[in-house]
């Protein structure tokens, strides 16, 4: 019995490859949605508005300390059953939004962090100029913070990317759903599931040159 069937590999990679597309759409709707409530939890943390501050601790604990995995069926199948705008909404869609919220909370205290690393010189001496809250956190705060979050904020980003894998779970037709399908139909799991592994390591090396190459300019600049 051959164990690897490069043959087969060869065949099977450019139909797992073209899904890629699912995978990066899923992937860049997820970004931008996490970074946006993202950067409202960390502005909420930042400034220990009561009430709202609590909640989003709460909130945080919660998506940080449960799989992904579970996020995903306990928004899909359970939550389906109270909610028709769920029960209607299409896989991709749902695992979406579990992804967005996911990461919010880890994007959240990246940024958080980033917010808290600001010197209070910095604030003190944007008062003093007579700057509001706002134009204090937009024009002074946010620009500094975003050199420290950036490494953070990539890691999220690939994570995200990696977390995509989870889509299959409900019927997803992404990179690792048309493996599975692939691998069930012929029997050759071991080489449908090292197309996924690879075509995930290079995407992930790609992104992680991309960071350095930002983290290298940032760093310029101040």
């Amino acid at each position: 019995m051959t164990l690897f069937t490069w043959e087969y590999f060869a065949e099977v990679f450019p139909l797992i490859l073209s899904k890629l597309d699912v995978t990066l759409t899923l992937t860049v709707i997820a970004s931008f949605f996490s970074l946006v409530i993202g950067v409202i939890f960390a502005l909420i943390g930042y400034y220990k508005i009561k009430g709202l501050n609590l909640i989003l601790k709460v909130w945080s604990s919660f998506m940080r300390g449960t799989p992904a995995a579970t996020q995903v069926f306990f928004f899909y199948y359970g939550l389906a059953n109270f909610s028709s705008i769920i029960l209607n909404m299409s896989p991709t869609v749902a695992v979406a939004v579990i992804m967005s919220l996911n990461m919010s909370a880890f994007v959240g205290e990246s940024i958080r962090g980033a917010l808290m690393s600001v010197d209070n010189g910095q604030r003190e001496a944007a008062m003093s100029l007579g700057m509001s809250g706002f134009q204090m956190t937009t024009r002074v705060i946010l620009p500094q913070a975003v050199r420290v979050a950036l490494p953070p904020l990539f890691n999220d980003i690939i994570n995200l990317f990696k977390m995509s894998s989870l889509a299959f779970l409900v019927g997803v037709r992404d990179v690792m759903g048309i493996a599975k399908i692939e691998g069930a139909n012929s029997f050759k799991f071991f080489e449908c599931y090292a197309c996924v592994m690879l075509i995930y390591w290079v995407i992930t090396m790609c992104l992680t040159y991309v960071q350095k190459h930002l983290e290298k300019r940032f760093n310029a600049i101040y």
